[in-house]
């Protein structure tokens, strides 16, 4: 959804990918790490009541059990989207068997990291990888990125599964590459591309 927050001459709009689900009641939720960029300081500096316009939805991103396997690619705040499908599979029972691959540097910037591990441990049928770039010395799990050698790792079924790509541009044109590589076919491939890149 596009989001534009401010008023008159000083108008702001940002796409933002959904990151509730259908299963949380009557409210959207976005969500954004504050930064120094424009539209983050002026979101950071809203106020109950200030306005904001929606506008959409718009894409067909989306998971409703409609396929046995998956395999969830992301990195950083490419999570959004995964933790609305992850939500809405688990608390509606869908029995699809979920991998999410999650790259991220280091575990300060996991986002939702309690959450998702939460829901991991109510669903069976949800395995979630977390592999960090930068991580300290204290770090159990796996090292480095999401990439070819990941996905062969931790989804040895990958030719049994669709996949579900989303993240920064590079990351997602680097996966896409990847998955090639390992031969899936583009039809089970799906994108989110967001608008500008």
């Amino acid at each position: 959804m596009f989001i534009t927050i401010g008023a008159d001459g000083e108008k702001k709009t940002k796409h933002f990918t959904i990151s509730s689900s259908p299963t949380e009641g009557k409210f959207l939720e976005f969500t954004k790490k504050i930064t120094d960029h424009e539209f983050s300081v002026a979101l950071d500096r809203m106020r109950p009541k200030d306005p904001v316009s929606l506008d959409g939805p718009y894409g067909d991103f989306t998971f409703r059990g409609e396929y046995p396997k998956i395999g969830m690619l992301t990195g950083g705040i490419g999570i959004t989207p995964f933790r609305s499908m992850i939500r809405y599979c688990t608390d509606r029972q869908v029995p699809s068997k979920i991998t999410l691959l999650y790259g991220n540097r280091n575990e300060e910037s996991i986002v939702f990291r309690r959450e998702l591990d939460d829901i991991q441990r109510q669903d069976p049928d949800l395995t979630i990888v977390h592999t960090l770039s930068r991580p300290d010395d204290s770090w159990m799990g796996r090292r480095g990125h999401v990439d070819k050698a990941a996905i062969e790792d931790e989804i040895p079924d990958y030719e049994e599964r669709v996949f579900f790509v989303c993240g920064p541009p590079a990351l997602v044109t680097g996966l896409v590459d990847a998955l090639g590589m390992l031969q899936v076919p583009s039809s089970r491939i799906k994108v989110e591309h967001f608008p500008g890149y």
